[in-house]
């Protein structure tokens, strides 16, 4: 369920190919840092053989790490501040 801005809480749909799922997963963990470009098409295959519910919390988790590695912007971040202690 999703709450509208009329405060209506109305149902979401989404629409998700496997390949696409495959793909964001992939780009997710190069981009984080987490998988080289060369292994790829490798990791492709092992998606593969994960079944809808698996390939998306793999989706899910890698969207995660690339959160965690600051690529995408979230604006309610609390800023950095360095330790005193340092």
């Amino acid at each position: 369920m999703a709450q509208t801005d009329n405060g209506k809480k109305d149902r979401m749909q989404l629409s998700l190919t496997r390949e696409r799922a495959k793909a964001q997963t992939i780009e997710n963990l190069i981009t984080a840092g987490v998988l080289l470009q060369g292994e790829a098409a490798r990791y492709e295959k092992v998606l593969d053989s994960y079944d809808n519910t698996q390939l998306t919390r793999v989706m899910i988790a890698s969207h995660m790490l690339r959160e965690e590695t600051g690529e995408i912007y979230r604006p309610d971040e609390r800023k950095y501040r360095p330790d005193p202690r340092d």
